[in-house]
C-alpha cells in the first residue's frame, strides 16, 4: 500500500560537524575488544541477487556496484578513501553508483572529489547528492567537481543507456532534506525506459516518488543516509537519520525491502557521523546483480 508523501519544508544548508569526542576517538587505535570503534573502521562487501519481472532479458546479469555515505573528513581519512576506490574498481562492475554524502559538509565533499582515485565501471560511473554534500555547497559546484573526475552527476536528472536495444535509465533527485528535489521531472524523464534504477540519497524520498504515478516509475531503488542506524544492537536503532523515522520506524533502516512491486536496497554506508562508532550496522558497499523473474 502506498503512503501519501509528507509535506516537505526545505532546511537551511547548515554544516554537519563531528563531535569533539568523535574526532579524538578517530585518532586512537581501535583494538578488536573495543568493538564499536573497531567495527567502524571495517568494510564489508554485501552482494545482492535481484529478480525482477520487468527486467528485459538483454539486461539480465547486469552488475551494479553501489556505495553511499563515505563521510570523508576528520572521521575517515584519505587512506580509507583510496582503499574504497580500489575495492570498487576491483569489482569490475557494469555500473558504479555513488549514493551521496562524500564528506562531512560541502567543503569536504568537494575535497573528496579532488583526492579520490579514478573510479571505473564498464558502462558508467554516476553520483548523487546527499544532505552533507549540500551543506555549504551548491549543486552546480558539486556537479562540476564530479564531471572533472569523469563521473556523471544525477541531480534531478536521468542517464539513459541502450543495451542490446533495451533502454536502461539511472536517475536521482536532488537531496531530499537540503536540496531541491523535482520528482515529477525525474519520473517524466524515466518514462520511456525499459528498466529504471532510482538512486535518491535518502529513503525519505520514496513516498514522494511513489506518488508520481499509479505504479512506481522505477524498478529498483538504491538508498543510503540511514547508516543502518549506526548504533543498532540486536537490529534496533534508536535513531536512523530519517526525516520521517517516527512514521516509518525501522522499515527503511537497512537491507532489501520489497514493496509496491519494486525492490528497495538501503545501505549502511561506509563512514560515520558524529562519532566513529558502529554496532549492529557494519560498514558496507554493494554488488548487485540483476536477473529476470524466477520461474515458478
Amino acid at each position: 500500500m502506498k503512503e501519501a508523501p509528507m509535506a516537505r519544508k526545505r532546511k537551511a544548508h547548515t554544516p554537519h560537524k563531528p563531535a569533539r569526542l568523535g574526532i579524538w576517538l578517530a585518532k586512537q587505535k581501535a583494538p578488536r575488544w573495543l568493538h564499536p570503534l573497531y567495527a567502524a573502521r571495517q568494510l564489508y562487501l554485501t552482494e545482492h541477487e535481484i529478480h525482477s519481472p520487468r527486467l528485459p532479458r538483454a539486461l539480465a546479469g547486469l552488475r551494479i556496484a553501489y556505495v553511499s555515505d563515505i563521510h570523508y573528513g576528520q572521521l575517515l581519512d584519505e587512506s580509507r578513501v583510496r582503499d574504497l576506490a580500489q575495492r570498487l574498481n576491483s569489482l569490475d562492475a557494469d555500473l558504479l553508483i555513488l549514493g551521496g554524502d562524500y564528506g562531512e559538509d560541502g567543503k569536504t565533499a568537494l575535497e573528496f572529489w579532488r583526492i579520490v582515485p579514478d573510479l571505473h565501471a564498464r558502462l558508467a560511473v554516476c553520483a548523487v547528492l546527499g544532505n552533507h554534500d549540500r551543506a555549504e555547497a551548491d549543486a552546480d559546484t558539486l556537479a562540476d567537481a564530479m564531471y572533472r573526475r569523469g563521473v556523471t552527476p544525477l541531480v534531478n536528472s536521468t542517464l539513459y543507456l541502450t543495451l542490446s536495444g533495451c533502454r536502461l535509465a539511472i536517475c536521482a533527485t536532488d537531496d531530499y532534506n537540503h536540496g531541491d528535489p523535482d520528482f515529477a521531472a525525474v519520473a517524466a524523464q524515466a518514462r520511456e525506459a525499459d528498466f529504471v534504477l532510482f538512486a535518491p540519497h535518502s529513503p525519505d524520498a520514496l513516498a514522494d516518488a511513489y506518488a508520481q504515478s499509479p505504479t512506481p516509475f522505477f524498478d529498483l531503488a538504491l538508498c543510503g543516509h540511514t547508516h543502518g542506524g549506526q548504533i543498532a544492537p540486536l537490529g534496533f536503532a534508536p535513531y536512523t537519520a530519517s526525516e520521517h523515522g517516527w512514521r516509518y520506524g525501522l522499515r527503511y533502516r537497512t537491507g532489501e525491502i520489497a514493496e509496491n512491486g519494486v525492490t528497495v536496497i538501503v545501505s549502511n554506508g561506509v563512514g560515520a557521523t558524529w562519532m566513529p562508532l558502529r554496532l549492529g550496522a557494519p560498514p558496507q558497499y554493494h554488488l548487485i546483480t540483476l536477473h529476470t523473474a524466477r520461474r515458478k
